[in-house]
């Protein structure tokens, strides 16, 4: 037999909380494509540079089927769920694109900039609220979970008492700490409740996505209802998770920046660019590009077999020094726009075009309503999610 090869062992922990882990930066200079071990004994490869990232991801023999052998789970609990509803995210083409098309014009930056007026009531309403009980307050409660999944329900008709239930079970099912059972169980609750709303909306329409797509698509054949119910847990899982969290760690990052915070708050101008130089800072989606080779792929001199799975971490591509000079500095000022937060290829975020205009809006309101913000606990007395979607547990500040 072999010698045991020491590999790596994924997930790698962060000295920093709101940086990658270390070992991206020690792989990208001596082993850009490397081998991982991962939870359960098995190896993936791991790119860590953003050209390679980036090539992966638009190579068409990469796929992003979850139920493949070889696909790369991060955790035991996901490995259990890999064949459950996944949403057109984990299709390939065709599959994918077409799927994808139903949903692209209704996020479209025109359909999205209509909402503007509604995210601008709901976050002054929201921070109106904030201002009322005093501090402390949980930022996240308060604010960073409210703000996109009230947007969301809005988009699909759901009642706004529906979100806490819905936020908790994405919650659970995207933890990496969850136990397979308790995944599987989260989402199964929240395949039921929008299975119930498909039957809903059979009976009675109205004038929102759900509906729009009962008509348009379910009614017509191009999609089928379990089909459907995957798009819809991705629009949930999507349009909750991410933002919040972005919301939550943003607000971290500028308070460990007052100057810089005081310059956004100064020139609101600046937001565009300064929510790109955030979502590359932070990458909260540090779970979700992985990939499994249908045919042998090579990239840079190495040879990836049909069936060997592939890990392509955001915030590894985003932090790579060739890409971003400097990464580790965070500057509102930057050009970040060439940055990876989304995803890359046919696979990018759908509701980009949404999380950035939440962004812009929240972040500009947040500073100016509350110029003395700041954390009611030390930093380090923060719990960090350790989950699909990097985050934190609660966030108490004071101003």
């Amino acid at each position: 037999m072999g010698e045991k090869v020491d590999r790596p062992v994924w997930p790698f922990e962060r000295m920093d909380p709101l940086l990658p882990p270390p070992e991206f930066n020690e792989l990208r200079s001596k082993c850009p494509i490397s081998q991982v071990e991962l939870w359960d004994g098995s190896t993936s490869w791991l790119a860590t540079r953003h050209d390679d990232m980036r090539a992966l991801l638009r190579n068409p023999v990469m796929s992003a089927d979850s139920s493949l052998d070889g696909y790369p789970n991060s955790s035991a609990n996901h490995q259990a769920s890999r064949g459950g509803q996944k949403g057109f995210i984990r299709m390939d083409a065709p599959e994918h694109d077409i799927q994808r098309r139903m949903l692209t014009r209704k996020f479209s930056v025109p359909q999205v900039t209509r909402m503007r007026g509604y995210l601008e009531k709901l976050i002054d309403e929201l921070l109106e609220e904030m201002e009322a009980k005093g501090g402390p307050v949980d930022l996240l409660e308060t604010l960073a979970e409210p703000l996109p999944s009230k947007a969301i329900c809005e988009i699909m008709g759901l009642p706004p008492e529906d979100a806490a239930f819905l936020l908790d079970r994405v919650n659970a099912w995207m933890n990496l700490d969850s136990t397979p059972d308790k995944s599987a169980a989260a989402s199964a609750e929240l395949t039921a409740y929008l299975d119930d709303l498909i039957t809903q909306r059979l009976q009675s329409r109205g004038d929102d996505l759900v509906s729009q797509l009962v008509t348009e698509q379910l009614e017509t054949g191009c999609i089928s209802r379990p089909d459907l119910v995957g798009m819809l847990n991705l629009l949930i899982v999507g349009g909750f998770d991410t933002t919040a969290n972005m919301i939550a760690l943003g607000t971290i990052l500028l308070l460990r920046h007052p100057d810089q915070a005081e310059d956004l708050r100064q020139n609101p101008d600046l937001a565009p660019g300064a929510i790109e130089e955030m979502l590359r800072y932070l990458s909260v989606a540090h779970h979700v590009a992985s990939r499994v080779a249908k045919e042998d792929v090579e990239i840079r001199g190495v040879c990836i077999h049909a069936g060997e799975g592939v890990l392509a971490p955001i915030p590894a591509a985003n932090h790579d020094p060739d890409a971003f000079e400097e990464p580790q500095r965070f500057d509102i000022r930057r050009d970040a726009r060439n940055h990876v937060a989304f995803g890359f290829g046919i696979h990018q975020c759908l509701g980009q075009n949404l999380a950035r205009l939440e962004l812009q809006i929240v972040f500009t309101k947040l500073l100016t309503r509350f110029p003395s913000l700041r954390l009611a606990v030390p930093e380090d007395q923060l719990d960090f999610r350790n989950s699909m979607i990097y985050g934190v547990s609660a966030l108490p500040v004071v101003w």
